[in-house]
């Protein structure tokens, strides 16, 4: 594998999950600097609790040797699963570690959570359970809930949530979606057919306080590639789920805007996929619609709490007119290069 290595980690175990009628279950960590440990340390935790086993881990690092050499020593922890931890010496994102971890996984089911997730005790049960009741799944979106770094923070308007890599979805009953998010998705193993696997050259290479770097887009990029081959539907599965830590400068309103241009820009290349493509901005006006409901239900907030109502709102309509903004000039970007052409 290319500047990639495999540590000796591999702590063994037979697991029970080979039994008829079940599959078998792997989960891809990536992870690229040490001010993470901590967060991987959890998320380490919450796997070795699970009620239902997970069968392989791979971790990937990217960069850090010493976070390498850490994550080394904690994943010493996870009996319960095969682990093998691999090493990048070039952090090109996270596109990148997800592919050389899905290529070292021969479960069924590849599953990719983020460094910074803690997963629920139920979650490997759900996604078998679902797996298992849901045979024209291909993939799973899992619901991902937001674990704020301050109390203070709960303020956020639910609707705006995907800013946050966390789901924003309201339902109870498992429905189709375009694509998951990083924090909490799989696939079985024939969406990756054909070589199939994350483009590489889409995609952030990382936060850091100053926010959003890159258009990002790697998930649904694949989704759709996924399910125009498989012919079959990425489900929401609210019963499957993760939080995910929220750090308080992704709320900075600097960062937001940043988080809003670039996904905006991201929507303009989407919406130029390949004829049979053209629904592909259905989530965009779904959630469109989420917006004006929520707009609708924060006209009571304003009278029980005026200052978080006007906060929601502005915030709201600065993201709607930043992506629109970043929307627009994606699609001057690509005129002018067709007119160069």
């Amino acid at each position: 594998m290319d500047d990639a290595e495999a540590a000796g980690h591999r702590n063994r175990t037979e697991t029970p999950s080979g039994v008829a009628g079940d599959v078998t279950l792997g989960v891809v960590v990536a992870c690229y600097s040490l001010e993470r440990l901590d967060d991987v340390l959890r998320l380490f935790d919450s796997i070795k609790q699970q009620t239902a086993p997970i069968d392989e881990v791979v971790v990937v690092v990217q960069q850090s040797r010493e976070l390498f050499e850490a994550v080394g020593r904690a994943v010493v922890g996870l009996t319960h699963s095969r682990v093998r931890l691999l090493f990048l010496e070039t952090a090109r994102g996270v596109s990148q570690a997800r592919n050389a971890g899905l290529r070292e996984l021969g479960t069924d089911i590849i599953a990719f959570v983020d460094d910074d997730a803690v997963l629920t005790e139920d979650w490997a049960g759900a996604t078998r359970r679902l797996y298992l009741a849901r045979p024209d799944a291909v993939g799973v979106a899992g619901a991902i809930l937001p674990q704020w770094d301050s109390p203070g923070n709960q303020w956020f308007p639910r609707e705006l949530y995907w800013m946050l890599s966390c789901t924003y979805w309201t339902g109870t009953s498992p429905r189709p979606v375009r694509n998951g998010y990083g924090a909490n998705m799989s696939f079985r193993r024939e969406a990756f057919g054909e070589g199939r696997c994350f483009n590489e050259s889409i995609g952030i290479s990382g936060w850091g306080t100053g926010g959003w770097r890159g258009m990002g887009g790697e998930e649904p990029d694949l989704a759709l590639r996924v399910t125009a081959a498989t012919g079959r539907p990425i489900l929401y599965v609210p019963d499957i789920r993760v939080r995910h830590r929220v750090r308080s400068h992704r709320l900075a309103w600097r960062s937001l805007v940043r988080r809003a241009y670039w996904d905006g820009r991201f929507k303009a290349t989407l919406a130029h996929r390949p004829a049979g493509n053209t629904d592909v901005l259905n989530t965009e006006w779904s959630l469109l619609q989420e917006m004006v409901r929520a707009h609708a239900a924060r006209l009571r907030l304003l009278v029980s709490r005026p200052l978080v109502a006007l906060r929601q709102e502005c915030l709201v309509l600065l993201v709607v007119a930043v992506v629109g903004f970043g929307f627009v000039e994606g699609r001057l970007r690509r005129i002018r290069r067709e007119a160069v052409s």
